[in-house]
């Protein structure tokens, strides 16, 4: 009997130390991300909002009114498109914890199941973040996702200005600190951007190709990054990226025959490739929905199908390609951007 009462002290012992070892790991981790910061109060930003929404989908923007009520309780009823792109490129609306905002609780991802508290968490740190950033918008961002970390890491290595490298070089420092294969997106304020309209517009082109979409915002470009999805530094992207909404059709570039119909789930998605001569070629990536057959000859301007976030994708967007033959290596195709004099 003696012998089964120091059994059950020590088991007892054992659970308690266990249970302390997983209150310290989420202390750490809570303390890292810069979750569970206190809201924003009535910090007021005077700057005026540049960026009117451009792809916000219907499962968020019946959210509306709730962005529109805390924004103007923590002070940032400017920033309510700025919110709603964030939930977009956070959870397009289709899970509970739209602003995946239980990270900022030191919680697990999904852990709040009420939309409206969701938004209401995650507007209230991004109104500290911003506070704290001293209302620059693009450090807000990426401070949103990188955790409060990056504002001071910023102040040290960038005069407190952010930019596209620093936040990868962040990203790299803080994957090795913490032994992991990545941290962060890196490209998260790209990612959030591409939901918004501050820089459209149009351009002629060198080549004879026209422009893919009625407005044009770039939301990456040809050439090495993160990539988005996997976190893979250096990963060439053999495209140019353009923000778009599932109502945007998207329009051929030059006259052509349709050379490839393709559906699928992984990749590029659903795409199209049209052949407008014997060395040149244009692909449509991550459609939605495909309105034209193999064989088709086609028009500029025609409608191929509508924008859409097949495949590999972190949001809908257009992902077009300019190559010289099927098949082709990523680094040997062409820049888009050139090619439509962007």
């Amino acid at each position: 009997m003696f012998k089964l009462k120091v059994l059950m002290i020590v088991l007892v012992v054992k659970i308690f130390v266990v249970f302390i070892g997983i209150a310290f790991f989420v202390v750490v981790m809570f303390s890292v991300d810069g979750g569970g910061v206190g809201g924003g109060g009535e910090f007021e930003d005077d700057m005026e909002t540049e960026y009117t929404v451009n792809g916000i989908a219907p499962e968020v923007e019946r959210f509306r009114p709730y962005f529109t009520k805390y924004a103007k309780e923590y002070g940032i009823s400017e920033h309510v498109n700025i919110l709603m792109a964030m939930a977009m490129q956070e959870s397009g609306g289709r899970y509970a914890d739209v602003m995946q905002s239980s990270e900022s609780l030191g919680l697990p991802r999904n852990s709040i199941t009420d939309p409206e508290e969701s938004i209401k968490q995650g507007v209230k740190y991004f109104a500290q973040v911003l506070k704290n950033a001293g209302g620059d918008v693009e450090l807000a961002l990426q401070s949103y996702n990188f955790g409060n970390g990056f504002i001071d890491y910023a102040k040290e290595n960038n005069n407190g200005a952010y930019s596209e490298s620093l936040a990868l070089d962040f990203s790299d420092y803080m994957a090795e600190k913490m032994g992991w294969d990545r941290y962060g997106d890196a490209n998260y304020v790209q990612n959030v951007m591409r939901y918004l309209d501050s820089t459209t517009g149009t351009a002629g082109n060198s080549d004879g190709w026209a422009l893919p979409l009625k407005n044009i915002t770039i939301t990456s470009d040809f050439g090495p990054r993160v990539h988005p999805v996997t976190g893979e530094v250096n990963k060439w992207h053999g495209g140019l990226d353009f923000a778009c909404t599932p109502a945007d059709n998207i329009m051929n570039v030059a006259d052509g025959e349709v050379v490839e119909v393709i559906h699928s789930n992984v990749g590029y998605g659903n795409y199209v490739t049209v052949q407008h001569g014997k060395n040149e070629f244009s692909r449509y990536a991550h459609l939605s929905t495909i309105d034209v057959r193999n064989g088709d000859e086609v028009s500029q301007g025609d409608a191929l199908g509508k924008c859409g976030t097949t495949g590999t994708s972190t949001g809908n967007h257009l992902h077009l390609e300019h190559l010289t033959q099927l098949g082709q290596a990523h680094e040997d195709k062409k820049d888009p951007r050139k090619t439509l004099g962007l």
